[in-house]
């Protein structure tokens, strides 16, 4: 299989949820790293910022949230697609200050359905997935 231009970052201090996800994006045919630590994270995207299409991070972990991972990175580089995953309820983000400054594309909640998680992907990044 050639390997799709699309090259994903995902960020869950689960290391099974971080795992299962970098599985996933290797199959479908994308170029993945994972991170349990969102700081770790953050500075491989610092020195690596140019060669990554998509961050897929976590909401709440330890040392950093999703959202201040993302307005970190917002700060250097505006074109990453950046998709958070949450378990919590989400209304209340809309509205949140720091969500709107993270510019944050697009929300999938947990549990992560595949299927729903490629819609999202596709939708982001303006571009039909294969499957």
């Amino acid at each position: 299989m050639a390997k799709s231009s699309i090259s994903i970052v995902v960020v869950d201090d689960e290391i099974e949820l971080a795992n299962l996800f970098k599985v996933y994006f290797h199959k479908a045919g994308f170029d993945a790293v994972s991170f349990t630590d969102p700081l770790m994270a953050l500075d491989f995207i610092r020195n690596n910022a140019k060669e990554f299409t998509l961050l897929l991070t976590d909401l709440r972990m330890p040392l950093m949230s999703g959202i201040e991972l993302a307005r970190e990175i917002r700060k250097t580089n505006n074109k990453m697609k950046i998709i958070l995953i949450t378990a919590f309820m989400t209304a209340d983000l809309i509205d949140d200050e720091n969500f709107k400054n993270a510019r944050i594309d697009s929300v999938v909640q947990k549990p992560v359905r595949f299927s729903s998680l490629k819609e999202s992907i596709a939708q982001v990044l303006n571009q039909p997935l294969k499957n």
